[in-house]
């Protein structure tokens, strides 16, 4: 088990990032990327960041109608690999709304989405029961995050182990 994988250690982490570094959005890249990488997922993933892509002949296919999400979700073929949806993050105090132009948009460019603040998990274009969606806690009036059960941390982990991406 990685440590991310651990709710305990990812609630510290979190909570560390918002101390030491106001928590902005790429303090959550390695994190959620690390848990995508590392899950039981029989889809043979390559995540890749594209977060500071410039729009480029080569780079073109990961715009879309949004611009460059945080990371393109490809097959592993070394050739002609194929764009399986995307990951798009957000710091852990921006509320996350589904109808959102930007995830709307990622939807229609790269077909799946995961749309998330850390907190807040959002599921879109999956074929499976995996557009349900996980919340991990919630924001108090003293922008603390008031985390919910184990159960809560269970269920996100087996919704990205189980998620089809193709």
């Amino acid at each position: 088990m990685t440590i991310f994988r651990n709710f305990e250690n990812y609630k510290k982490e979190i909570k560390l990032a918002s101390i030491q570094n106001a928590c902005v959005e790429m303090e959550l890249y390695s994190i959620v990327a690390s848990l995508i990488r590392e899950s039981k997922n029989k889809c043979k993933l390559s995540i890749r960041d594209v977060t500071s892509r410039r729009k480029t002949k080569i780079s073109k296919k990961y715009y879309g109608e949004s611009g460059f999400p945080d990371f393109i979700v490809l097959d592993q073929k070394f050739e002609k690999s194929e764009i399986l949806g995307c990951i798009e993050i957000k710091r852990p105090y921006k509320v996350i709304d589904e109808n959102d132009s930007q995830i709307i948009g990622h939807l229609k460019s790269f077909k799946r989405v995961i749309y998330t603040n850390g907190i807040v998990w959002l599921f879109r274009g999956f074929n499976d029961d995996t557009s349900r969606d996980i919340i991990l806690g919630t924001k108090t009036k003293n922008n603390e995050i008031e985390w919910k059960e184990q159960k809560s941390w269970d269920d996100l982990l087996r919704k990205i182990d189980t998620l089809k991406w193709y």
